[in-house]
């Protein structure tokens, strides 16, 4: 009995990548291992999966043992196809085969099969985009979930794949942890400007920023390829240790009224909410700059977003650019443009700036307190006269945009060492915003885990877990160094982590949370049992006295006066002192003067 082939053991992760690859390609797709079994096709090739192929197998085989591409041209007029039984009738107008390669050899084919003229022409037009396409895609995919068979990963594998699907059209780059580019497919050299038989080595990516188009958000990202940089849109997957940058071909930004619902909204009800969603309606359409303070992660974008969106400009752009991960030599003309020429590896077209792109609407500078000294002063033009000049030109473009700032930072410390423009500061902080941290926003942590387990488990297509109240109390007394991103993060985690069906308990949360609501609890336990003994303690003493009182009070209605105190102390034991001490401190003094004197 023959045994299993490589490709027949990933056959779930071939079938979704012949689903991807066809739809990609507009052509039949093929694949059989090489024991000319069918793993996968589609159209008439979806049948018949598991079984070996009993002819048309000499272009396959071709493949195999030559380990290179075989192209036809014409169906039935190739020599390989002289001897195939299927020649006479055959429905096929064109064929192109590739082999599947893995640590050297070929454990498979993967084919296009036009059925018309029209695909052939389509076909042979392009063939070295289709045959890197498919080799790219296969190594890719196809080869990495192999390698992840020796190490007991097929199923995160395989939902990589499902994650990538449609994107595969676009351009594609695997990168390590570094953000070094390790491969790219045909879609992401077409798009970097990279030949297709070039080498790849120096190929950076880093996070550049994130920008709205329409009611969602996008990120941007700068890539740099040799001496030139390049900022496009796209979408990080991370899967261990690699990271896959999903490229999109076109980049607009445009703002898009959001539809009632969609609308950003902040998520609370405490007092410290409420004032801030007060304080935004009544700034929401002024024209003046506002600076939002806050620390990391407590939602400052969130705020920028919803002056705008509450507005009279909620129908115009917004741009968002975080100043802390551009790096400053590309800041300059990110945000304001350049003219053709105006240095190496600038477009001979130009390229408007972001603060251009926000005209009309709403222009968010995030990290403002990390901006360099010398676009301080062009950003001071920009608030002053409404205008900018782009990199390399001499003429002045006027804008109409609203600028939004953010920063975690102490704008004062800044000022006071000559790191921020003060001029610039004033401009900026017109209308000043404090985000308060989460740990300030009483009640609120309890809202934010239901709405972050809701998004999540709609992110993941699995249904909301419930948390169990010793879990949610334990999430309430964390104080959230990280405020919401770091909550909406540990939400994310627990959505990834509780079994379905299951609720959210206190041993799923994370260690440091687990270890803060433990010591918490003891502490509180600690507190009562103190204040327990304390007041039993007090109660023990209280009772004490009271009875040393009336023995004495009673001792004292026994005896004369000076001999009475003097017997009542060889009584009790206590010298004659100690007993006059003890009549005025429980005010026996009157009932004395009564008793010895009345």
């Amino acid at each position: 009995m023959q045994s299993t082939s490589r490709l027949m053991s990933i056959q779930s992760t071939v079938l979704r990548f012949v689903q991807v690859l066809s739809r990609m390609l507009n052509l039949d797709v093929e694949v059989v291992d090489d024991n000319l079994v069918r793993i996968a096709g589609t159209g008439p090739y979806s049948s018949n999966l598991g079984r070996p192929l009993t002819t048309g197998t000499n272009a396959f085989k071709s493949v195999i043992s030559t380990r290179r591409h075989k192209v036809i041209e014409r169906s039935g007029q190739d020599p390989e196809c002289l001897m195939c039984s299927r020649r006479v009738g055959c429905r096929e107008k064109a064929f192109l085969g590739v082999p599947v390669i893995f640590h050297g050899d070929c454990i498979g084919v993967i084919s296009l099969v036009c059925f018309s003229e029209e695909q052939r022409e389509k076909l042979l037009g392009n063939i070295d985009f289709y045959i890197e396409s498919i080799e790219n895609t296969a190594q890719l995919f196809i080869a990495k979930t192999m390698e992840s068979i020796y190490h007991d990963k097929v199923r995160r594998s395989e939902l990589m794949l499902k994650e990538v699907g449609e994107d595969l059209v676009e351009g594609l780059l695997e990168l390590d942890s570094k953000g070094v580019c390790q491969h790219m497919n045909a879609a992401a050299r077409k798009l970097l400007g990279v030949e297709s038989n070039s080498r790849i080595n120096g190929v950076q990516v880093r996070p550049f920023g994130r920008t709205k188009e329409g009611n969602h958000q996008q990120e941007e990202f700068i890539i740099q390829v040799g001496d030139q940089e390049k900022i496009l849109p796209g979408r990080m997957l991370i899967l261990d240790e690699r990271r896959f940058l999903v490229l999109r071909a076109q980049f607009s930004v445009q703002g898009v009224k959001p539809l009632s619902g969609n609308r950003t909204e902040m998520v609370g009800s405490s007092p410290a909410v409420n004032k801030l969603r007060q304080q935004i309606v009544r700034i929401a359409s002024s024209p003046s700059s506002v600076l939002i303070r806050g620390e990391s992660g407590s939602g400052k974008e969130v705020v920028a977003r919803m002056i705008h969106e509450s507005g009279n400009r909620a129908d115009q752009p917004f741009v968002a650019i975080n100043c802390a991960a551009i790096p400053e030599q590309l800041l300059e003309s990110e945000l304001f443009g350049y003219a053709r020429g105006a240095f190496t590896g600038a477009s001979n077209q130009g390229r408007e700036g972001l603060v251009k792109k926000a005209d009309g609407g709403t222009l968010f500078l995030d990290e403002i307190g990390d901006m360099p000294l010398h676009l301080q002063a062009k950003l001071l033009r920009v608030l002053d006269r409404r205008e900018i000049i782009p990199v390399g030109a001499s003429n002045v473009i006027p804008v109409d945009i609203r600028v939004i700032s953010a920063t975690h930072q102490n704008f004062e410390s800044l000022v006071s060492a000559k790191k921020f423009r003060e001029d610039l500061f004033y401009r900026l902080n017109v209308i000043p915003l404090e985000l308060p941290p989460l740990r300030d926003r009483a009640g609120d942590v309890a809202m934010l885990v239901d709405f972050f387990l809701k998004k999540h488990a709609l992110a993941l297509g699995v249904a909301k877990p419930e948390i169990t109240m010793e879990a949610m109390d334990a999430l309430a007394m964390w104080s959230w160094p990280g405020n919401v991103r770091e909550l909406a993060n540990t939400i994310e985690y627990l959505v990834n982590m509780a079994e379905p069906g299951e609720s959210v308990t206190v041993d799923l949360l994370p260690a440091n949370i687990q270890k803060q609501s433990a010591s918490s609890l003891l502490s509180e336990f600690d507190t009562y049992t103190n204040d327990v003994q304390s007041i039993m303690q007090n109660q023990e003493a209280f009772n004490l006295e009271r009875m040393e009182k009336n023995l004495i009070r009673r001792a004292l209605n026994s005896f004369g006066e000076h001999e009475g105190k003097q017997r009542v102390a060889d009584e009790l034991g206590i010298g004659i002192a100690t007993l006059y001490r003890k009549i005025k401190k429980y005010n026996l003094e009157y009932e004395v003067n009564e008793l010895f004197n009345g």
